[in-house]
């Protein structure tokens, strides 16, 4: 097989196991029967926990990597992973599954961030947006798939669903056999015709530096995206069911649709940045909100599923976009900001349900089409604040088409 490749599928296959820590809250119900002792808000935390570690850990790998090398941390990360994923499989004493279940995430926050910085090491321009793009479509195809494992799994038992964890296996093997070690005072320096290293301040086919300012924008930008975003997962069934037009099945297939448009954007990404470039952000967001129209205007479970996926595909449109951005114009930093992304993302996620309480309480909503109404018209705002912002740096945007 063609070495790069191998490199690839390499790098990419640790995108496998970093969004499947839920995966398993499909047996929250079976073991909560178990661990009858238990109260069952603590049972549910091992579905939760590790997106508590993972924030712990995203902010703590940069110093990781320094000190122990970008391919070594990773490589650990991954081993905590598959240790951690299968302990429950092996042991029924609850308070040791919750500490396994928060080293998992301890382990996936350890690369996670790093991987963009890999992926930005080996590969430039059109086809580091396209890896990056990939990479996010690996997590959705992951998510989509251990999910499913899991509920098969289940029917066996619950501890039987934790075997699905061992995916992590080979994805060590891959990255220990094909990656190639990278120093941590490697990444961000560009390489010569001879083959050699040499530092640069802006990386070739890197965009004009961003600033702090700018920077912290776009963490607002993507924590109320998040919000928005996970508003579908929220109230998406509640909507559907109030109004009589479906189900809480219905509903549960609405989030798998949402997979699937997230995941083809994934593999599309690369294309679809060729073409929009530095307007991939307010189109992004304009698609968003004509799918946040859709579902407040909805009276059948078709438009909804229509919505469903568009608003996946433009909001996995949309983070790769701001990966991409930070990984080509923080020269030096991009691991760092990398982190923070993701600590936003983790965020955003966590306290959706407080930031829609605070929009309806904001906004005296009273329907419970409402919320969704108010979402559009928040991301429809965004986008125009953010294209008037790129026509007003036709400079900036000049020297990105000259890098790429």
């Amino acid at each position: 097989m063609n070495k790069n490749l191998l490199l690839k599928m390499s790098i990419l296959s640790a995108s496998l196991v970093v969004v499947s820590g839920g995966a398993i809250a499909a047996n929250i119900p079976a073991m909560a029967e178990t661990f009858a002792d238990v109260p069952l808000q603590t049972v549910e935390m091992l579905s939760t926990i590790p997106s508590l570690f993972i924030i712990i850990s995203v902010l703590m790998s940069n110093l990781f990597a320094r000190y122990l090398g970008y391919k070594r941390t990773i490589l650990i990360g991954i081993a905590i992973v598959l240790v951690s994923g299968i302990i429950p499989a092996l042991i029924d004493n609850f308070w040791i599954i919750l500490i396994s279940r928060a080293l998992f995430g301890f382990g996936v926050g350890m690369f996670n961030s790093l991987l963009v910085a890999i992926i930005s090491h080996f590969y430039e321009g059109d086809e580091r947006a396209a890896m990056i793009g990939y990479q996010s479509a690996f997590e959705g195809l992951s998510g989509m798939f251990m999910t499913f494992a899991v509920g098969q799994l289940l029917k066996i038992h619950w501890q039987t669903s934790f075997w699905v964890y061992l995916i992590a296996l080979p994805v060590f093997i891959l990255f220990l056999l094909f990656v190639p070690n990278v120093a941590y005072d490697e990444i961000g320096k560009e390489k010569p015709a001879d083959g050699g290293m040499k530092s640069t301040a802006v990386p070739k086919n890197s965009e004009p530096a961003l600033s702090k300012r700018d920077f912290l924008g776009y963490i607002v930008l993507l924590v109320i995206a998040v919000i928005i975003y996970m508003s579908i997962a929220v109230k998406g069934t509640t909507l559907m069911t109030t109004l009589g037009y479906g189900d809480a099945t219905d509903g549960s297939n609405i989030l798998a649709l949402i997979g699937v448009g997230a995941m083809s954007a994934g593999f599309l990404f690369g294309k679809v940045y060729r073409i929009t470039r530095t307007y991939t952000l307010p189109i992004s967001f304009t698609v968003m909100s004509i799918g946040m129209f859709l579902i407040a205007s909805s009276n059948s479970v078709l438009q909804t599923s229509i919505a469903a996926v568009v608003c996946g595909f433009s909001f996995r449109t949309f983070l790769p976009y701001l990966f991409n951005k930070v990984s080509t114009s923080s020269a030096g930093n991009a691991a760092y900001r990398t982190s923070l992304i993701l600590v936003g993302f983790n965020i955003g996620a966590a306290f959706s349900p407080y930031g829609i309480v605070v929009l309806e309480w904001l906004f005296q909503v009273t329907s419970v089409r409402g919320i969704f109404y108010i979402e559009a018209a928040i991301l429809l705002g965004l986008a125009v604040f953010r294209f008037v912002v790129t026509l007003r740096k036709p400079r900036e945007n000049a020297q990105i088409a000259a890098a790429e």
